[in-house]
């Protein structure tokens, strides 16, 4: 339990935002003191908790209100979490990349969520309505202004190949005998 923790002891510490393991050291644990929830006084969270401060990069730091059964605790606001153990935090970043392959599992499926949002926004919305058939109309303008450049490329290639072919054809002289 990290109320059973004492000064010099290791703790492991990740940091969820940055995805950081650090191995910190315990400088204190205060003594354990009440927590109570006031809007939900039968919460059985409700126990002793304990402050701890460890070391980490020759920096200290405080977390506070640690449970005193718990082996593991999480501080949300700073996206750490500590643990006493390394299967805790093991255990910790197994859960963030099974939740990362989840939502990219998920993914194709948002797509097309928003692709039908889309459809709804441009069906409802008679500005946007306008503004994608703009949009469509200057799309297919431009799809037939690029075929047009490729067929004038292609009638100049051949042009110039003819016109190369006729100056050979001319500049050669016919053989006197």
């Amino acid at each position: 339990m990290l109320s059973g923790l004492r000064p010099g002891i290791p703790v492991f510490v990740l940091n969820k935002n940055e995805l950081v393991f650090k191995c910190a050291k315990v400088v204190s644990v205060s003594n354990q003191y009440p927590q109570y929830n006031f809007q939900q006084p039968l919460n059985p969270g409700n126990g002793p908790v304990v402050d701890l401060t460890v070391e980490i990069d020759g920096k200290t730091e405080t977390f506070t209100k640690i449970p005193m059964n718990s082996s593991i605790a999480e501080f949300p606001d700073k996206g750490i979490i500590i643990s006493e153990t390394r299967e805790g935090i093991v255990n910790e970043i197994n859960v963030i990349m099974g939740n990362s392959q989840t939502a990219l599992e998920q993914e194709p499926t948002h797509r097309k969520i928003i692709e039908s949002c889309k459809a709804l926004l441009v069906e409802v919305n008679p500005q946007l309505r306008r503004e994608q058939e703009q949009a469509d109309e200057i799309a297919s303008l431009k799809r037939q202004l690029s075929e047009m450049s490729g067929r004038f490329d292609s009638v100049n290639d051949q042009l110039a190949a003819l016109t190369g072919m006729l100056s050979k054809s001319l500049s050669k002289k016919p053989k006197e005998d």
